[in-house]
């Protein structure tokens, strides 16, 4: 149990290090603290035992550990509020339509990652939970056409494909109507399992050819499990975590890594921050602020860095941009609700 004067003293040093990355001695502390050098320095030796702060080297001052930033984190994490002109600016580059829904992700991923300087992520809703709303084939010519999907967020998903040889036009239509009576209105995860299920059996009662039928079918609504990630200034991880292999690998595959950072951030919680909980995060910290996408679901907005930052700065710039995104979703969907569609380009 640490006395009040000990908390103080990691917060300080805490604070301080994040801003200075200057390990922290007794004698900067003395202004602050009401206590003699001596007095701090047997607290900070306190703390070094118990695992909240290390010493660099030879110097006689010192630095938070893990633990000592994640008590710091949960006992006194104060996110930092931007002043007026910061608020005006972030704002003003949200100020202009947008006609897709990734490019709002995009423009918010970008903030995060200028205001921050560090590797910056926005994701939507996850795709399972999404709802097929609207479907479509339009034919292309004789051997080709395209599937136009529409999804509850608004967002457009199409896929081209070869008409199978055998295929007459009205086969096409065919294949429309079942979709828009079995599977418009289902989640995707839903769809997911009536194309392993209900489906075959519904081509095999209207087609008296189904070979590569179901195939085919796999294959239009495979777009729909894609994540829709925005990642700006990833290649800042590679200096955050030297020698980690498998964040590498990781960064080159989006499914994946959209995947993983959905594993590590809790759904029912508004804010996330781990810190090194994870061997591919290790010495890495993720802070995540869910956002609201209107009567749809929550999306993420996320930061991975450095384990020794400002939290209270970067923490602040987060939330305030998940908020800002949150009031620009809710113009966006009163618009596209007022039966304008998302164009995809």
């Amino acid at each position: 149990m640490l006395t009040k004067r000990q908390e103080e003293i990691l917060s300080l040093i805490v604070i301080r290090y994040g801003s200075t990355r200057i390990p922290v001695g007794s004698k900067v502390l003395m202004d602050s603290i009401k206590a003699s050098s001596a007095t701090i320095r047997n607290d900070m030796k306190v703390l070094e035992n118990a695992g909240f702060l290390k010493k660099e080297h030879l110097s006689s001052g010192r630095v938070p550990s893990v633990d000592g930033y994640k008590y710091f984190i949960d006992n006194f994490l104060k996110p930092d509020q931007l002043d007026r002109d910061a608020i005006f600016e972030i704002m003003n580059s949200f100020d202009h339509d947008f006609y897709r829904l990734s490019d709002i992700f995009e423009t918010a991923a970008s903030l995060l990652a200028s205001r921050t300087g560090l590797t910056s992520f926005v994701m939507g809703i996850p795709p399972i939970d999404q709802v097929l709303t609207n479907f479509d084939i339009v034919v292309l010519d004789n051997h080709s056409a395209l599937a136009v999907m529409t999804l509850s967020t608004g967002m457009v998903k199409t896929n081209q494909f070869v008409l199978p040889s055998s295929m007459a036009v009205d086969d096409v239509k065919k294949i429309s109507a079942i979709v828009k009576s079995r599977l418009v209105g289902k989640k995707v995860l839903d769809i997911h399992y009536a194309l392993r299920t209900e489906i075959p059996q519904i081509l095999a009662r209207f087609f008296q050819v189904t070979a590569n039928l179901s195939e085919l079918f796999d294959y239009i609504f495979s777009v729909l499990y894609e994540e829709d990630i925005q990642m700006v200034d990833e290649y800042k991880l590679l200096d955050y975590a030297k020698h980690n292999e498998k964040l590498y690998q990781l960064l080159s595959d989006r499914e994946m890594l959209a995947q993983k950072l959905r594993g590590i951030v809790k759904d029912d919680n508004a804010r996330t921050i781990k810190l090194g909980d994870d061997d591919l995060f290790e010495n890495l910290t993720l802070i995540a602020q869910k956002f609201i996408i209107p009567y749809r679901g929550m999306g993420t907005a996320l930061v991975i860095a450095p384990i020794d930052i400002d939290y209270d700065r970067v923490v602040g710039i987060v939330d305030l941009i998940a908020n800002i995104l949150s009031m620009k979703l809710a113009d966006y969907y009163r618009y596209l609700d007022g039966n304008h569609y998302e164009v995809q380009r």
